[in-house]
């Protein structure tokens, strides 16, 4: 009966990835069409990532980052930074909404997922008079939440979100 229970645990974890990936790519899809790019080397660099997503098993983590990102858009009314972060040389992140920049024609060197992997930490920028309240409704949402050198972050499975700030003008 155990064994059952494992491999139906098993079964389950597997399609959860499987579904997750796809989520992840169709809403990196659609997000190019809502920025306009129709361009054939976005849909191709988008696949491309997403297999790499999927294969760092970052997927979960990378929809649940999305999902913080349009619940902050919605309870606070702010976007993170543009053209600040760890995020913004990902074509599948910037469709994603979870970071922006001006023109995806200039992202210059490609994101390593390899990397920002390995070292877990990823910084995301939003102004500085949003970024404690931000933190105090994520607590309050039940997110995970610590601090690293002083800077509040949220820890999702693989990846752990340092929430920095912008200085106003």
């Amino acid at each position: 009966m155990t064994m059952a229970k494992k491999k139906n645990q098993k079964k389950a974890e597997a399609q959860a990835k499987k579904s997750a990936v796809e989520s992840l790519r169709f809403q990196a899809h659609w997000g190019l069409k809502q920025r306009g790019c129709e361009d054939d080397m976005f849909h191709k660099h988008v696949d491309a990532e997403v297999d790499i997503i999927a294969e760092l098993e970052l997927a979960q983590d990378m929809l649940a980052i999305k999902a913080l990102v349009d619940d902050v858009k919605q309870a606070f009314g702010v976007t993170p930074t543009p053209e600040k972060g760890d995020l913004t040389k990902s074509p599948t992140v910037v469709a994603l909404g979870i970071a922006y920049v001006e023109d995806m024609n200039n992202m210059g060197n490609p994101l390593s997922w390899t990397e920002m992997k390995e070292q877990r930490l990823v910084k995301i920028y939003y102004p500085e008079e949003y970024r404690n309240q931000i933190i105090t409704w994520a607590k309050q949402k039940g997110f995970n939440t610590s601090t690293y050198l002083g800077m509040p972050m949220i820890k999702f499975s693989h990846i752990f979100l340092v929430m920095d700030r912008t200085k106003g003008a």
